[in-house]
């Protein structure tokens, strides 16, 4: 029997494996500043991030640009396989929460 029926075997959308968190920016932590920032980058064919930028209408405060984007460059992913191809990804966005901590 023949059809089009498939269970997509190498094919697969691209999956986070290593998401690093941000190291609080200093500056921050001592003006007691809490936030999130949004950053936007390409999922490459290695799975590896490239190109990080901060989206800056869903960024709350500049001090939490560069932790966010030196947070997303050490992110690992399954990249995207069509057709049995890895394939780059632009537009992945991931959205970095900052909050201190009550002691």
């Amino acid at each position: 029997m023949t059809g089009g029926f498939s269970l997509g075997v190498g094919e697969g959308d691209y999956l986070p494996i290593v998401k690093v968190a941000p190291i609080y920016p200093s500056r921050a932590s001592a003006r007691g500043l809490e936030g999130f920032c949004v950053v936007e980058y390409t999922v490459t064919k290695l799975g590896t991030t490239k190109d990080p930028v901060v989206v800056e209408s869903q960024c709350t405060s500049s001090v939490f640009h560069r932790a966010s984007v030196s947070a997303a460059l050490k992110f690992k992913y399954k990249p995207r396989i069509l057709d049995g191809q890895a394939v780059e990804v632009s537009g992945v966005q991931n959205k970095f929460t900052y909050e201190l901590l009550d002691d």
